[in-house]
């Protein structure tokens, strides 16, 4: 009779241990290498993925910039426009009420008036001289008085057919004959360029004060009786001390002239 166990396979139990521990150790090792390996390729993929949102965005933020900065120049340019306008539209309005001005001063004088338009001036002698387009022709004679409604601007140097050349009481050769309405003192007036106008040798001690208007003499036939001409902006000695110099801010602007009325001189 054979023994039980014949007819099958050994089993070796040690062995058998030894397979199933190693399977357990490679489980327990794949696992978390598996994990790392597996938590890299999420942080690339996260990398990646935030890398191309951050070059989509900015790429997005540039284009606003872009479209913003268009946006801006036309604004800009828009503004430059509307600026140009209003300050042409204040130009003529200016010019409009000027001339309204000439033309009531014109109405009211009791002498022959000519009305003129500034057309030139040399920028090397800008506070010289100016041109008008008024000329023999129209009745403008050399030493015709040019006048504004707000004070006198020059005397007529020479004249012809269609244009003359106006020499400006802002020119040092421009002699005026002038009156300090409020005490009737009177003075010879000169141009000084740009500066303040002055009047010089008037005796020390003499109650002027700024502010003080200053009038038009007119008593050589030439230019108007009290027309405005300026008024006392400062009084000072003179250097040697004998005598006052009244400085005079002059009530038209001859740096900006565009109408003017001319007055020949009386017969």
């Amino acid at each position: 009779m054979a023994p039980p166990n014949q007819g099958r396979l050994p089993v070796d139990t040690e062995s058998t241990a030894e397979f199933v521990f190693i399977l357990v150790l490679i489980w327990m090792v794949a696992g978390p290498v598996s994990g790392a390996v597996l938590g890299v390729q999420t942080w690339i993929t996260s990398i990646v993925a935030k890398g191309s949102y951050q070059v989509e965005s900015t790429k997005n933020l540039a284009q606003q910039v872009l479209e913003s900065s268009e946006k801006i120049k036309g604004y800009e340019t828009k503004l430059a426009k509307q600026e140009l306008e209003l300050t042409t539209l204040r130009q003529q309005s200016r010019d409009t009420n000027k001339l309204r001005a000439l033309l009531g001063l014109k109405s009211k004088s009791d002498r022959k008036t000519i009305a003129a338009e500034v057309i030139a001036r040399n920028p090397d002698n800008w506070f010289n001289q100016v041109v008008i387009d008024k000329g023999t022709v129209n009745g403008v004679r050399k030493g015709s008085a040019v006048i504004t409604s707000d004070g006198v601007v020059g005397q007529v140097v020479s004249a012809t057919s269609s244009a003359s050349v106006v020499r400006l009481l802002t020119d040092p050769d421009q002699k005026l004959g002038v009156v300090i309405s409020r005490i009737g003192l009177t003075g010879i007036l000169s141009g000084a360029y740009s500066s303040p106008a002055k009047i010089d040798y008037v005796p020390v001690g003499t109650n002027v004060d700024a502010g003080d208007k200053i009038m038009c003499l007119g008593k050589g036939g030439t230019f108007p009786e009290n027309h405005p001409v300026g008024t006392v902006s400062a009084v000072r000695r003179e250097n040697n001390g004998a005598a006052l110099q009244i400085e005079v801010k002059l009530s038209e602007n001859c740096y900006d002239l565009s109408q003017v009325l001319v007055l020949p001189p009386l017969e």
